[in-house]
């Protein structure tokens, strides 16, 4: 898993240019061990050209600790995420390059420097609110 600390948090929600407001997505590790994760969501503006998603890792949570990992104004994310024990949470979506150490990419773009891809869990947002919380439990 990552050797570097966790990726930094976003600010609150706060209003698109299109005037959409942005909900804020948390991670809550209710996992007895610490737990990475790592996220995709629609960003075109940052990597239209290479799918037009964003893949980002790693936030690192401590047993109990809760995270707000991104904010997004559409209505799919997801992610993927993995214990130290090496409990995994994955899906259907991807397939999505990650690295041992903290990311910024897009879907479509590789590197030799990736150590693998995994699938990603569907997050739908749909009548979420400002702020939706993804509970990671066995």
């Amino acid at each position: 898993m990552p050797a570097s600390p966790a990726a930094a948090t976003l600010g609150k929600p706060r209003a698109s240019a299109s005037g959409v407001i942005d909900r804020a997505v948390n991670f809550r590790n209710s996992y007895g061990k610490t737990v990475w994760v790592a996220i995709m969501r629609n960003d075109p503006d940052r990597c239209g050209g290479y799918g037009d998603w964003q893949t980002k890792g790693w936030w690192r949570l401590a047993p109990g600790e809760v995270k707000q990992a991104f904010t997004t104004s559409n209505r799919y994310a997801a992610y993927y995420a993995r214990a130290e024990d090496g409990t995994q949470w994955t899906g259907d979506r991807g397939p999505v390059y990650v690295y041992h150490d903290t990311f910024d990419s897009c879907l479509n773009i590789g590197s030799t420097a990736a150590y693998g891809t995994v699938n990603m869990r569907l997050i739908d947002l749909n009548g979420a609110g400002l702020s939706h919380t993804i509970d990671l439990i066995p």
